[in-house]
Parts: C-alpha cells; sequence; structure tokens
C-alpha cells in the first residue's frame, strides 16, 4: 500500500508532470519505501498496458498543411477592434439624444431634476456595464 500523501505523486510522475524536485523526493522516497515502489511498478505497468492496448488514431498527411493555412488564415483575418467603440458611442449618443428629448417635454422642474437623476445613474450602469463586457471579450 503506497503512503496517502505519495499517491499523486507516483501518479504526476508516471505521467511525467512532477517537478524536478518531486521527482528526486519521490525517487529517494521509493528507494526506501516498499509500498510505493510496488504502486509506482504497477501504474507504470497499468500505463505501458494501456498505451499498447490503445490504438493512436491515423492523422491524415494532410492535416498539417490545412491546419497551417487556417491558422494563417485565422492571423490574417481582418479584426474590427474598433466596431465596439463606435457602437458604444452611437448608444451614448442615441441615449443622450433621448434624454434630452424627454426633458423638453416635462412640465415640472421637480419631475426634471428626478429624471436628470436617473438618467445620470442609468448613464453610469451603462458605462460600467461596457466597460465590464469589453473586458470580458478582450476589447481595451
Amino acid at each position: 500500500m503506497a503512503c496517502p500523501e505519495f499517491e499523486d505523486l507516483i501518479l504526476d510522475y508516471c505521467e511525467g508532470a512532477a517537478s524536478p524536485a518531486d521527482r528526486g523526493r519521490l525517487e529517494s522516497h521509493v528507494s526506501a519505501c516498499t509500498g510505493c515502489r510496488e504502486y509506482l511498478a504497477m501504474q507504470q505497468e497499468l500505463d505501458l498496458c494501456l498505451s499498447r492496448s490503445i490504438a493512436r488514431p491515423a492523422i491524415s498527411p494532410a492535416f498539417a498543411p490545412r491546419l497551417a493555412a487556417r491558422m494563417a488564415e485565422q492571423r490574417r483575418a481582418p479584426r474590427f477592434r474598433w466596431l465596439p467603440r463606435i457602437l458604444d458611442g452611437i448608444g451614448y449618443l442615441s441615449l443622450a439624444s433621448a434624454a434630452g428629448y424627454l426633458l423638453q417635454q416635462l412640465p415640472h422642474p421637480g419631475i426634471w431634476i428626478g429624471l436628470v437623476a436617473l438618467g445620470g445613474s442609468a448613464a453610469f450602469g451603462l458605462w460600467e456595464t461596457g466597460k465590464a463586457l469589453r473586458g470580458s471579450f478582450g476589447h481595451r
């Protein structure tokens, strides 16, 4: 039976994912611990059996050139980084003009002040939402 603190490290070691320091620590531990040495041997044997029994899929010879061409095409594809900023500007101008029109239609100053405060709050919320959306889609 392997030591519980070394079980995950043994699995990482078999997969080649252990750091050099962890490999050295495990190798020195395995040399002294029979349970871990047996567990390591069993995992290595299991990996060998699985690698022999599972056939690797055949890849078409044309796959690599097609992949390289597609990657080059993706790099050359035009990027419209300016489009979100223009759309944001159009949206903000539309909100401002709609707010201006509505403010002209109001008869009482108290309502006007309340709507200006509401509009300011809405504009701030839209501004922050726009920043968050641009950040989540990688735009700056």
